[in-house]
């Protein structure tokens, strides 16, 4: 079930809320499977500071707004890997994962040399949905500083001829 979403930059003072979000979903799906280095690593990771700071480098931040509330959130590292792709319980299922994915790579697209492929590392919860539109498993399960995941990638030539996105 669609609903209407806008899918947008981040806006300067937005980044409490959007870490929020982020917080309240790996806590519920995905920190029950991290080790306490792996959780205190993401967190480090997620937290407004530094999402703030990778923004005024080499990352790009994506918010889906729904019904008037920030319902997803995607950031992108160096035009080719997926660093992060939430979104709040409330709306899954929806199509907003899916509209953010192809809003990034929409805009991955358009530099003057796009990578043929684009990365994630992908939690276990999220593997379905990542193999739903189009990536494969790259290699086996890593756990690094306690963070458990799973590299996948896309080719990015998959992109426009797959019916998914």
């Amino acid at each position: 079930m669609n609903i209407p979403l806008i899918v947008r930059p981040l806006n300067p003072g937005e980044e409490v809320g959007v870490s929020n979000l982020v917080a309240r979903s790996f806590n519920e799906f995905i920190a029950p499977d991290f080790p306490d280095e792996g959780i205190e690593e993401f967190f480090r990771y997620s937290n407004p500071r530094a999402l703030v700071k990778r923004s005024e480098g080499n990352h790009f931040v994506l918010v889906a707004e729904a019904e008037g509330t920030i319902a997803g959130m995607i950031e992108i590292r160096e035009m080719r890997h997926v660093s992060m792709l939430f979104v709040d319980k409330a709306y899954h299922r929806r199509g907003i994962g899916k509209e953010l994915l192809g809003a990034a790579l929409d805009r991955i697209e358009t530099v003057s040399r796009p990578p043929k492929k684009v990365t994630v590392h992908s939690s276990r919860y999220a593997v379905p949905f990542y193999e739903s539109l189009g990536f494969i498993r790259t290699e086996e399960e890593k756990i690094i500083h306690g963070v458990i995941h799973i590299p996948m990638s896309l080719a990015l030539s998959v992109k426009r001829s797959n019916s998914r996105l």
